[in-house]
């Protein structure tokens, strides 16, 4: 019999949600190969073969929206987002915690906003069945949707992330942990 307590649901929630954060970083990883092997198939068609393609340019950007903003759950997850570290450095655990409130309390702000303005463009390419403008007229929707995608599972690390560092500063938990990859 094991000697640990059980985990509680809330732990078991931040264990749910940072495993997800971390497999956005796998997803963002698979378009980065995918853009890599559009350009290599485009560079070696045009340059080899004569042969361009119509598609490759557009889809690399579209795939280089979805890899932004996906992965930046990962890249939150891993603290890996850019930070004074000189100055953050200087302060107590305690300290820490309370500024990270304040920071992740603004990206939810700026999250937000993302997400609701993300929406209304995907909404939109969705209703009016927009189209890309090069050769392949690629369906908008499906790329634009990424935007409030990636922002709504950062604010939901980010509410995670306060959480666990407001039980931590009324001395009910730990901060919350940074994962592997991180600073």
């Amino acid at each position: 019999m094991s000697s640990m307590a059980p985990k509680s649901r809330f732990d078991r929630f931040v264990d749910a949600v940072t495993w997800l954060s971390l497999q956005t970083g796998w997803l963002a990883g698979a378009l980065a190969v995918i853009m890599m092997a559009a350009l290599v198939r485009e560079v070696g068609g045009r340059y080899f073969f004569n042969a361009p393609t119509d598609w490759a340019v557009d889809l690399n950007a579209f795939l280089l929206v979805g890899m932004v903003y996906i992965g930046s759950a990962f890249t939150t997850s891993v603290d890996g987002h850019v930070r004074a570290d000189f100055f953050y450095g200087r302060f107590t655990k305690r300290g820490k915690a309370r500024l990270d409130l304040f920071i992740d309390a603004v990206c939810i702000y700026y999250a937000s906003i993302m997400v609701w303005e993300g929406w209304q463009l995907a909404w939109e390419a969705l209703e009016y069945g927009e189209v890309s403008s090069g050769g392949v007229r690629w369906p908008l929707f499906p790329f634009e949707v990424l935007v409030p995608l990636g922002a709504a599972l950062v604010i939901l690390l980010l509410v995670v992330r306060i959480i666990c560092n407001v039980r931590y500063l009324l001395g009910k938990g730990q901060p919350y942990a940074v994962q592997e990859g991180g600073h």
